[in-house]
């Protein structure tokens, strides 16, 4: 999978991820976040993310595909949290980042006093599901 942003947006989601992953006591440079972001982009790093997403034209967000897409990058996307050690909080922290969406700051997890949910809400069941059966693929 392929997803073809601006190096600004992307930026901005590698700054909220290292703000979400600091909350589950995850030290990350921002450095590492822009490379993770690149990753969950499907591309090796931020360089080459940059490099190459300058030539295409940018993918379409979250927001205006069908919800076949929408599962096919969550799905890839937990695989990459997994993969670089984050099975335990990929599903909440994909919820909050949002990586391939327009939507920039939380929209998940948070309540309306805005204090942060570090539990999934119960119809993410699914969604922890898939962590674990993603886990079991890369063994």
């Amino acid at each position: 999978m392929r997803f073809y942003t601006t190096d600004w947006n992307a930026k901005r989601h590698a700054k909220r991820l290292k703000e979400v992953l600091s909350r589950y006591g995850h030290d990350v440079s921002y450095t590492s976040c822009l490379d993770l972001m690149a990753r969950l982009y499907g591309f090796a790093n931020f360089a080459e993310m940059k490099r190459m997403a300058a030539d295409q034209p940018l993918s379409t967000f979250d927001d205006d595909v069908d919800d076949g897409i929408l599962e096919i990058r969550f799905q890839y996307e937990v695989c990459v949290m997994v993969e670089t050690g984050f099975a335990d909080i990929a599903g909440a922290v994909l919820d909050e980042v949002n990586p391939t969406s327009l939507r920039s700051g939380p929209t998940a997890g948070f309540d309306d006093g805005g204090s942060v949910d570090t539990e999934l809400p119960i119809d993410d069941v699914s969604r922890r599901v898939r962590v674990r059966l993603c886990m079991t693929q890369q063994v």
